[in-house]
């Protein structure tokens, strides 16, 4: 199941602790845990955790759809006094990087480098409009709409309790740009994207590296199956896969 990213960032405003409150009662009067619940709600667990301890801003189209599995929770639209605009992260990111002292180069801004919690605010956009994490995505993106190749940029696919946000998808291939070199956490969460994908919905994956990468993240991910490898800078066997597949 794909939802659109945009649906997540509109968050409600909400009076202090009544979203905490909200689940508190959703527990007490459907006796549903939390696990039960992401269930119920086709969304991931950790997701419920944070919205339920009040970490995470409760999502518009998760609680409209919270009001109508459960009517009696209706009356908490009295606590609700509007929503946030969709960019308000990249705003409210802005204000505190304008504070910082020690401010990221800008070749670490356009890689999409991360300082800590704070997201990079990104500046690259792309072909439609998307602000983009750096030019390889652009490129990518670019060629598809240059071959008439629809695409969805970042996407926001469900997959049993988790979710996986990948780079690109088109149809039922998932397009991952992997520019990391050595860094072993990012690698660890290409595996279990991967993984899951392959689990619950079976996508075709094309994971595409810069050419200086390639021999490593072939090493890196040779007991993954069902997966391409290619050279992002031969974006004609990209194109050539997505024939064959589609």
């Amino acid at each position: 199941m794909i939802l659109s990213m945009e649906r997540f960032n509109e968050k409600i405003i909400i009076e202090n602790s009544m979203q905490r409150k909200l689940f508190l009662e959703i527990k007490k009067m459907e006796g549903l845990s939390q696990r039960k619940l992401a269930k119920r709600l086709k969304i991931s667990r950790n997701s419920i955790k944070n919205w339920a301890s009040e970490d995470r801003k409760l999502p518009k189209f998760i609680f409209e759809e919270i009001l109508e599995k459960f009517p009696w929770a209706s009356e908490y639209r009295n606590y609700v006094h509007g929503t946030l605009p969709r960019n308000w992260a990249q705003i409210k990111g802005g204000k505190i990087r304008s504070k910082m002292k020690n401010n990221l180069t800008n070749d670490d801004r356009v890689k999409g480098f991360r300082l800590g919690r704070l997201g990079i605010k990104r500046k690259t956009v792309g072909p439609n409009g998307e602000l983009m994490f750096n030019d390889g995505e652009k490129r990518i993106a670019e060629e598809l709409i240059r071959n008439k190749i629809n695409y969805v940029y970042e996407p926001v696919i469900l997959l049993g309790e988790n979710y996986a946000i990948p780079d690109f998808i088109v149809n039922n291939t998932v397009i991952e740009r992997c520019g990391y070199r050595d860094w072993k956490p990012y690698w660890s969460n290409i595996k279990r994207k991967i993984k899951r994908l392959k689990k619950y919905e079976n996508y075709k994956i094309i994971i595409l590296v810069p050419s200086k990468n390639f021999d490593m993240v072939v090493k890196i991910l040779k007991n993954v199956r069902g997966i391409t490898i290619l050279k992002e800078e031969n974006l004609e066997a990209l194109l050539d896969i997505l024939k064959i597949y589609h």
